[in-house]
C-alpha cells in the first residue's frame, strides 16, 4: 500500500493509481479526434517490455504525487484566503479517494466549522409572527441555527374531539413539530405568510421541521430559510427569541 503525506495530509489512495487521474486521463482521451482514438485497421499492438512498463509506472506515480501536492497546496492557499467553502470542495475529493482517512475527515470538520463561524448572523424572531425569510440556502451545504432566550404564550384557541387542524403550514400547528417550538422550512422564495406554498417545481413539497435551540445538517435543497415558532393560530406571545444562523445568504 502506498502512503502519501503532503503538507500534514496522510492520503491512502485505495488502488494503486487514482480513480480521479484514470477519470482526467479518459477526459482527455474522448476530447481527442476520433482518428487518433484508435489505431487504423492495419496498425498492430505493439507489447510493451518490462522496462517499459516499470518506466511508465514510474511516471504514474510521479504524476499522482505532484497532483496530490498541487491539491494540498490549494487547500491550504484557499483557506488562508478566507475561501473555506472551495477548500472543502477539493479536501472532499481527496476524501472520496479513500473515506476512511482520518486525518482528512478532521480536516474536513474543521473547515466545515470556519465556513460556519466565517458567514454567521444574528437575528429577533418574534414567536406570534408568521413565517419569516432568513436567507438562501444551498443544497449540500452545512446549515446550523441555534436559538436562545424565551417567551410566554397565551391562546384563546378552542377545538373539538379531532384537534387542531395541520393543513395549512403557513397558519396552523405543524404536526410534527413539539407545540412552542422553532421551526424551519425551505422552499422557493415566495410571500413570507406562506412559503409552504410556494415551490410549484416538480420537486417534493417542502415539510417544515423542528428547529428548536439548536439545529445543524447539511440542507437537503435550494430555496429560502423560513423561521417561525410553532404556536397555535391567534396566539398572543410576549418575549422574544434570538437566532445565529451559519450557512444562509441574507436577502440584501
Amino acid at each position: 500500500m502506498i502512503r502519501c503525506r503532503c503538507n500534514g495530509l496522510s492520503w491512502i489512495p485505495p488502488l494503486w493509481i487514482s480513480p480521479l487521474l484514470v477519470g482526467c486521463c479518459l477526459a482527455v482521451w474522448l476530447a481527442m479526434p476520433a482518428s487518433a482514438q484508435s489505431p487504423t485497421p492495419k496498425a498492430k499492438t505493439k507489447p510493451l517490455g518490462v522496462l517499459e512498463v516499470k518506466r511508465l509506472d514510474a511516471k504514474t506515480e510521479e504524476v499522482r504525487q505532484s497532483f496530490l501536492r498541487e491539491t494540498t497546496l490549494l487547500i491550504r492557499s484557499y483557506e488562508e484566503g478566507g475561501q473555506f467553502d472551495r477548500a472543502r470542495v477539493l479536501l472532499e475529493g481527496l476524501q472520496k479517494l479513500d473515506p476512511q482517512n482520518e486525518p482528512i475527515q478532521n480536516k474536513l470538520g474543521e473547515l466545515t466549522e470556519q465556513l460556519l463561524d466565517a458567514n454567521e448572523f444574528e437575528i429577533d424572531i418574534d414567536p406570534g409572527k408568521p413565517w419569516q425569510p432568513i436567507g438562501m440556502v444551498t443544497k449540500d451545504r452545512p446549515l446550523r441555527i441555534k436559538v436562545a432566550g424565551e417567551y410566554k404564550l397565551a391562546t384563546t384557541l378552542s377545538t373539538g374531539p379531532d384537534g387542531v387542524s395541520s393543513d395549512n403550514p403557513a397558519e396552523d400547528l405543524i404536526a410534527n413539530v413539539p407545540l412552542g417550538a422553532v421551526m424551519a422550512v425551505i422552499a422557493l422564495p415566495v410571500v413570507a405568510a406562506a412559503p409552504a406554498d410556494g415551490n410549484k417545481s416538480k420537486d417534493k413539497q417542502p415539510k417544515p421541521f423542528s428547529v428548536g435551540s439548536h439545529y445543524e445538517k447539511k440542507s437537503d435543497r435550494d430555496g429560502m430559510l423560513y423561521l417561525k415558532v410553532n404556536v397555535p393560530p391567534g396566539s398572543k406571545c410576549t418575549g422574544r427569541l434570538t437566532a445565529r444562523i451559519s450557512g444562509a445568504i441574507q436577502p440584501q
